[in-house]
């Protein structure tokens, strides 16, 4: 009786265990547990069945047909391997992972099993033989049995095999009709109904113990997740404290908490820093009181509690310092004996703890400082100060804004300040690129035209920046602007000066220019016609003429030179004159310059002598211009020497630059006389002497020099002679160094003169000296045919017309000049290559430039060169 209450006992107890688990894990945790039985026990019952049959088999052997028995073992060995095939397949997937199909297979190829018992009792059973016929009923009892041994974890399976292996036995016997057979079948019920009842309470049994299993295995795993999630929360915990005591550690505050005892609980690195606290001495855990005794004994508070800054503060901490325990202020600030000021802070806790944190706050009070200095300026200064919110509406200006435009700040608060100020003058685009600027960069000045108070247009310059936040949002916009009125009036009047200026260059030039025609087109007539009467062959000259033709070609010849150089100082004074400093090889130059003047020094028995000091020499110079100075210079040293004198060329380094020296042994030259040498026109007495000049050449010797980033200068002694010296930067030596470039070459011989009557020339010239001029020099050329036209018109229908092989061409011309005359014959296919060249008065080096560039293939200039002009005919006429 104790066993049946202790199994009720246990299996109610196991029944409330599992009727704590949710149902689906109930079901899955029988499905599981069967699964696994089925798994095990599954070998054993087809082994057992299959020794059963085969003992089954050998009784029946004998009695039934050996066919009907034999086939019979084979159906249920068939059966059984099926079993063990599955039962093999299966097994490769854990119990957990498979599903009701599997527990299902497992039933049905048991209850399959019973179905061939079952066609053993009907089919085998021997009617006429009772003992064996008891046998066979004994086997499927037996076997019955077994199953409900066997599958005790699954009822339905138990009962399923039971049933199908004994139901054909029963139907069988009823079907004898016979009253021991019907008594037989009867037994055969009552022996399924006794198991059905003895499999319920042990499935109720098995039931219960499996859901108790899962009910332990719930509540371990429960315990077990408890324990991973506290050691996780404690984990986090520790992590937590751990960044907490980082984050206090590294805090740019001081921290000191105390417990509710009065003594410390917690500090940071940087309390002992900023409070100069030792932290051996807040590792003890001392007590508020015992920190400002120690902060006392060392002075922290200087004499007097001096360094306190708040007087309410000065009065607790000396109360503390006198044994009381006063309630300490919210916040105050001390100033450490270092200068550094600290904001102390205390927050009291409902625990009575306490909590202070001290910011080092020196920085900031500075800035604060600052800011009312900063304040103070922008008040007080002349210049205009505004400053407006994020949608530029003006939240305050200073006393200078006032000034400049009128307005107070009762006036414009609240007001944006591009409302207030436009007038009939202001650009919206102005204001439109301002934006773009702030935008961009943050910062953006103007000028704008602006409109008083009263009425008054002023400009002013305007300066606006904009104070962003963290995140580049405009906060504020800061314009400093200043009236620049007066400064803007004077602009323009410097601007009219300066274009003023610019017209009287350009008029200067066109002056210059015009000078330079008109003296050298009477010039070309007289040294024209001169060199003619000097080269007549046909009609030559006597003795005297010659004499006096020779007087006068030296004096036009000076004239001209005279015009030259007055034109040139005119063009370098005007900023007129162009230079090209490129590296120029002194020694070739020097040689060339030495060989042009030694005839006029040997014609004054002078000796010109040069070191050869310049052999490495390189300056940065225009080469025209410094040959130029150089031609000057030793002129001068020749015509101011004595009779059998010496002129000498010394070349040597001075700093960065090279000297070039020109020495001569005239009669040299005193203190005043140095002192007014390079002034133009200034000849110093010599006006009325032997010496032909104009005293323009050492000032546009200087001007030139100038202009290569030279200096020119002179050492004299009265009766000692001078040295005249240019200065020039030294320059790095090029690939043809001097030892390649040749000294002054000799002048190209003429070119053979064409077959007579073989070449044509046209001449487009309005003055008749000029042409008459051409036709006696081209006289003496055989082989030419000289054509004239004197209107421009005319000259290109005489061109079309012969297509002569060169034509020569004024520049000034009536109606048309010689650049539109030169672009139609360009135009006309027949003329395209025909050689035009310029004879032309405009000998400016600009003019030159522009006909090589309009496309003239030479360009004389006058007065015109015999010698020159018949170089051009003869190359004209060879191609």
């Amino acid at each position: 009786m104790t066993g049946h209450v202790d199994a009720a006992e246990s299996l109610t107890d196991g029944m409330a265990a599992g009727a704590d688990l949710p149902l689906e894990r109930q079901e899955r945790a029988l499905r599981v547990d069967r699964l696994r039985q089925f798994r095990a026990l599954t070998p054993p019952a087809l082994m057992g069945q299959a020794l059963a049959g085969a003992l089954l088999t050998a009784v029946l052997w004998w009695v039934q047909p050996s066919v009907q028995v034999g086939s019979w073992y084979g159906s249920l060995l068939a059966i059984l391997v099926l079993r063990l095939a599955t039962w093999w397949h299966m097994g490769r997937q854990a119990p957990e992972d498979q599903g009701q199909a599997s527990l299902w297979t497992y039933r049905l190829l048991a209850i399959l099993t019973g179905v061939a018992w079952g066609v053993a009792g009907h089919w085998l059973l021997p009617a006429d033989q009772p003992q064996a016929q008891t046998f066979v009923i004994f086997v499927l009892a037996g076997m019955a049995a077994g199953s409900l041994t066997l599958f005790a974890f699954d009822l339905a399976t138990a009962l399923g095999f039971a049933a199908a292996a004994l139901l054909p036995l029963v139907i069988g016997l009823l079907a004898e009709g016979q009253p021991a057979s019907i008594a037989m079948a009867a037994m055969v019920g009552l022996f399924v109904a006794y198991l059905a009842l003895v499999g319920a309470r042990g499935q109720r049994t098995y039931r219960s113990g499996v859901m108790t299993r899962e009910a332990d295995a719930a509540r371990t795993e429960a315990l077990l997740h408890g324990q991973a999630r506290l050691r996780e929360l404690s984990t986090q915990l520790a992590r937590k404290t751990e960044a907490l005591e980082i984050t206090l550690g590294s805090m740019d505050q001081g921290i000191l908490s105390l417990g509710a005892d009065g003594r410390t609980q917690f500090f940071n690195q940087r309390l002992t820093e900023l409070a100069d606290l030792p932290a051996d001495l807040l590792s003890r855990g001392p007590t508020l009181a015992q920190i400002a005794q120690y902060q006392h004994e060392q002075g922290h508070y200087g004499q007097a509690l001096g360094h306190v800054v708040d007087e309410q503060a000065r009065e607790t901490l000396a109360r503390w310092l006198a044994g009381e325990r006063p309630r300490f202020p919210d916040s105050y600030l001390r100033r450490m004996p270092d200068g550094r000021t600290l904001d102390i802070k205390s927050r009291y806790l409902p625990d009575g703890g306490l909590v202070r944190t001290f910011t080092d706050v020196t920085a900031h009070l500075a800035v604060q400082a600052q800011t009312r200095k900063l304040a103070l300026v922008a008040a007080n200064t002349h210049d205009g100060v505004v400053i407006a919110d994020a949608d530029r509406r003006i939240e305050w200006v200073n006393e200078g804004f006032t000034a400049i435009t009128g307005l107070s700040l009762e006036q414009v608060q609240g007001r944006r300040l591009r409302e207030l100020l436009q007038g009939p003058a202001f650009d919206p685009e102005v204001l439109a690129r301002q934006d773009v600027e702030l935008a961009r960069s943050g910062r953006s000045q103007d000028a704008l035209p602006i409109v008083r108070a009263d009425g008054e247009a002023r400009w002013i310059e305007a300066e606006v920046c904009v104070v962003a936040d963290e995140s580049g949002r405009p906060q504020q916009y800061v314009t400093i602007g200043r009236d620049i009125t007066e400064r803007r009036l004077a602009d323009t009047e410097l601007r009219r000066a300066r274009d003023e200026a610019e017209r009287a260059s350009r008029a200067k030039s066109e002056f210059l220019s015009a000078m330079s025609h008109e003296l050298r087109t009477p010039m070309n007539a007289i040294l024209g016609f001169a060199r003619l009467l000097q080269a007549d062959r046909v009609q030559p000259l006597g003795e005297r003429q010659r004499g006096r033709v020779q007087q006068i070609l030296t004096a036009g010849e000076h004239l001209l030179g005279l015009i030259n150089d007055v034109l040139d100082l005119a063009r370098v004074e005007a900023g007129k004159q162009p230079s090209t400093v490129e590296p120029v090889a002194v020694q070739p130059l020097l040689d060339e310059c030495l060989s042009l003047m030694r005839p006029a020094a040997d014609a004054r028995q002078l000796r010109l002598h040069d070191d050869g000091s310049a052999m490495s020499a390189w300056v940065a110079a225009d080469r025209l211009r410094l040959r130029q100075v150089l031609l000057n210079l030793l002129s001068n040293a020749v015509k101011y020497n004595r009779a059998g004198g010496a002129v000498g060329v010394q070349v040597r380094p001075a700093g960065e630059r090279w000297r070039l020296c020109v020495t001569d042994s005239g009669s040299g030259l005193d203190a005043d006389q140095q002192r007014r040498l390079f002034t133009p026109f200034e000849r110093l007495g010599a006006e009325g002497g032997p010496i032909e000049g104009a005293g323009v050449g050492l000032a546009l010797s200087r001007r030139l020099v100038e202009l290569m980033n030279g200096v020119i200068g002179v050492d004299s002694a009265v009766g000692q002679g001078s040295t005249f010296w240019i200065e020039l930067p030294m320059a790095a030596p090029q690939a043809d160094g001097p030892a390649a470039v040749a000294s002054a070459a000799p002048a190209a011989a003429l070119p053979p003169a064409p077959t007579p009557g073989s070449f044509t020339v046209l001449y487009v010239e309005d003055n008749p000296v000029n042409v008459m001029l051409v036709q006696d020099m081209l006289d003496s050329e055989p082989g030419v045919r000289l054509l004239v036209a004197t209107r421009p018109e005319a000259g290109i229908e005489l061109a079309a017309a012969e297509r002569p092989g060169l034509v020569l061409l004024d520049i000034q011309l009536p109606g048309m000049d010689g650049y539109d005359v030169l672009r139609r014959l360009r135009a006309m296919p027949e003329l395209r290559d025909t050689p035009v060249c310029a004879l032309s008065a405009n000998a400016m080096r600009e003019d030159l430039e522009r006909a090589r560039a309009a496309g003239f293939d030479n360009y004389l200039t006058k007065p015109i060169d015999i010698d020159a002009l018949l170089a051009v005919v003869r190359a004209a006429a060879r191609r």
